[in-house]
């Protein structure tokens, strides 16, 4: 049996120039935290040659093919997994979309599981770019490709994304008593709301080239907190600064969780 454990994320800055859309024109970059919240995928081998699939519903299929959950079929695809398993993902938040990066997260670690389940080992470097591939390439979905990274990766990170479609990640070092500081600031609220990510990452992305200003502008954001001085101000602000970043997004109300960083 394999159990792979794959974190979810915060966006600390730059969000939206990691669209392909973007930063192939004028280049682009994130600062991305990994939290202490996961996605978590089981792979165990089965007597027979049926695939068994366990999420929010149940499938029993007899061939990679016929799989309607379309990322444990393109994960099955890519690593060359097709009959006889029996996958299982879990996760610490709700299964529809939240905003902190699990479709991504489950994409990697699926990957991740199935190579895994298979005697591979392989790089976090593939494991994002492949990731991208499925959710990007092949499923049409319209986002970005900072949340496989960060998955993949893990911990606090800057990535940049060059014009010719490089991607290069940093680790952002931080000592334990800045991450105390940092992981004190931060508070995670869930209200019983979700919301589908797609619709709103199409919309934004269509207004790409309408708010090529805007996103230069986070861009930038991305590389000062690079140098620090924004991750510190977060670590000393009297309010939890990420409390205010996802009551924006899902409406604070009662239930609040202290995260930390993810290594």
């Amino acid at each position: 049996m394999i159990i792979s454990q794959t974190p979810l994320r915060i966006s600390l800055a730059g969000g939206g120039t990691d669209f392909p859309k973007f930063f192939r024109e004028v280049g682009g970059a994130v600062v991305s935290l990994a939290i202490d919240k996961f996605v978590y995928v089981i792979v165990k081998e089965r007597f027979d040659d049926q695939i068994y699939l366990n999420y929010s519903r149940k499938e029993i299929v007899d061939s990679v093919d016929a799989i309607q959950h379309e990322l444990i079929r393109e994960a099955m695809r890519v690593t060359g997994v097709s009959r006889g398993v029996e996958i299982t993902t879990l996760a610490d938040i709700p299964s529809g979309g939240t905003g902190l990066g699990s479709s991504s997260a489950i994409t990697v670690g699926l990957l991740n599981a199935l190579y895994a389940y298979q005697g591979v080992q392989v790089t976090a470097e593939q494991l994002a770019c492949e990731a991208c591939r499925i959710e990007i390439d092949i499923l049409k979905k319209p986002i970005g490709v900072q949340d496989q990274y960060i998955a993949a990766y893990g911990g606090l990170r800057f990535f940049e994304f060059a014009t010719c479609g490089e991607i290069r990640s940093e680790k952002i070092s931080l000592s334990n008593e800045k991450k105390r500081r940092l992981s004190e600031a931060l508070m995670l609220f869930y209200t019983n709301a979700t919301r589908s990510a797609d619709t709103i990452l199409k919309e934004q992305n269509a207004k790409t080239a309408m708010n090529m200003d805007s996103l230069a502008v986070l861009r930038q954001m991305a590389y000062i907190k690079r140098r620090l001085g924004a991750v510190r101000s977060v670590a000393k602000s009297p309010v939890p600064a990420a409390a205010v970043f996802f009551c924006c997004i899902v409406r604070s109300k009662n239930r609040r969780r202290c995260v930390k960083i993810s290594d």
